[in-house]
C-alpha cells in the first residue's frame, strides 16, 4: 500500500472509530487481534540461540541443517557429528507440548497451583510439576541484580518440609499438616535471606546455617560498595557494611524502627510476609530442596516478568 494511500485510509478509519461506541471499538479490538499470528515458543527463544549459534556439545560453530522433528529444526555439527535443537542441553530439553508452554508460563505469571494450571493447559499433574521446576531451574541459581542504594535485608525461617517425598530421609516423625515446628531442635527450620533494593532488585538465597558466614556469602557480592545498608541488630551485617563501605542503618528497638523517614526494612518484611503468605496459604507448603525455584519464581514476578520473559528466563 501506498504511503498517501495509507494516510487517507487511516485517516477515515480513525473518524469511524472515534464515531462507535466504547462497546464497539472494544469488539474492533478483539477482531483484530484474532487476525494476528499467534506469537509460538520458536519465535521467542529462537533469537537468543540465533545471538550465539553454536554446537551444545563441543561448542563448535560450524553445523549444517539436519532434517526436523515434527516442525523443530534439528542441527548437526560438523566437528563432533552429533545432532541436536535449539533447546539441547537448556532447561527446557526433552520436554513435549511445546505449544502449550505459552499457556503454562501464563498460569506461572498468575502464580496458579499446579492443579489449576493443569487443567487450563488440559496437561496431567506430573507434567505440570515438572515443567514448573524446569522453567525454574536455570534462574534458581542466577543472580544478575546488583543491590544498590538504600538497601533492606532481614533473614526468616521456615519449616523444614519433604512434601511429597514417599519415605523421610531423617529419623524423625513426619509433621501433619499445620503441625508445630520444635524451634528447640537443630534442622526443624531453614533459613532463608531475603533483600531488596529501593530501584525492586532483589536476592535472595537458602542459607545451610544462621550464621555469619553463611549471610555474608549470600549477600556481600551483590552489595555495590558506598551504598546504605538497613538490617536489623544482627552482628553479621556489620562486617558486611564495613567490607562494603556502606552506611550502615541498625534498626533495633521498637521506637527505632525508622530513621530519618527513609530508612527502615518494612519493604523487605512485608516481601516475606507475602512470600511465606504465598507459599503457606496458596502452595500449601513447599519441599525445602525447592525452595531455591520458589524463590526465583518469587523474584521473577516481583521484577514484573510476564509469561514471555519467564519462558525467556527458562531458556536461558
Amino acid at each position: 500500500m501506498r504511503a498517501k494511500t495509507f494516510t487517507y485510509r487511516l485517516k477515515y478509519i480513525t473518524q469511524l472509530l472515534l464515531d462507535m461506541t466504547p462497546a464497539q471499538r472494544e469488539q474492533v479490538k478483539l477482531n483484530i487481534q484474532s487476525i494476528q499470528p499467534e506469537i509460538t515458543v520458536g519465535d521467542i527463544i529462537r533469537p537468543i540461540f540465533d545471538i550465539s549459534p553454536q554446537c551444545p556439545h563441543c561448542h563448535s560453530l560450524h553445523f549444517n541443517k539436519w532434517g526436523k522433528s515434527g516442525s523443530v529444526q534439528r542441527y548437526r555439527c560438523k566437528e563432533c557429528a552429533k545432532t541436536f535443537n535449539i533447546k539441547t542441553k537448556t532447561p527446557l530439553a526433552k520436554l513435549h507440548k511445546c505449544d502449550l508452554w505459552l499457556q503454562y508460563a501464563e498460569c506461572m505469571e498468575l502464580k496458579l497451583p499446579l492443579r489449576q494450571a493443569a487443567k487450563i493447559c488440559n496437561i496431567n499433574l506430573k507434567t505440570a510439576f515438572l515443567w514448573r521446576h524446569r522453567f525454574l531451574e536455570a534462574q534458581s541459581e542466577q543472580y544478575k541484580d546488583k543491590l544498590s542504594g538504600i538497601i533492606e535485608v532481614d533473614e526468616f525461617f521456615l519449616a523444614y518440609s519433604e512434601k511429597g517425598t514417599k519415605k523421610l530421609n531423617r529419623d524423625r516423625v513426619a509433621r501433619k499438616r499445620g503441625g508445630e515446628v520444635d524451634k528447640r531442635k537443630r534442622g526443624e527450620q531453614v533459613a532463608v535471606l531475603l533483600s531488596i533494593d529501593r530501584s525492586k532488585h532483589m536476592i535472595d538465597g537458602v542459607l545451610a546455617d544462621d550464621t555469619a558466614s553463611e549471610i555474608s556469602s549470600h549477600l556481600e557480592p551483590y552489595i555495590v560498595k558506598d551504598s546504605i545498608l538497613c538490617s536489623d541488630g544482627a552482628w553479621a551485617y556489620v562486617s558486611i557494611a564495613e567490607e562494603t563501605n556502606c552506611d550502615h542503618k541498625r534498626l533495633i528497638s521498637n521506637e527505632n524502627r525508622v530513621q530519618d523517614k527513609i530508612y527502615h526494612i518494612q519493604t523487605v518484611n512485608g516481601a516475606i510476609a507475602h512470600f511465606k503468605g504465598w507459599i503457606d496459604i496458596k502452595m500449601r507448603g513447599v519441599a525445602t530442596k525447592y525452595l531455591p525455584h520458589y524463590l526465583a519464581w518469587f523474584r521473577e514476578s516481583y521484577a514484573g516478568l510476564n509469561f514471555q520473559q519467564m519462558l525467556v528466563a527458562a531458556y536461558r
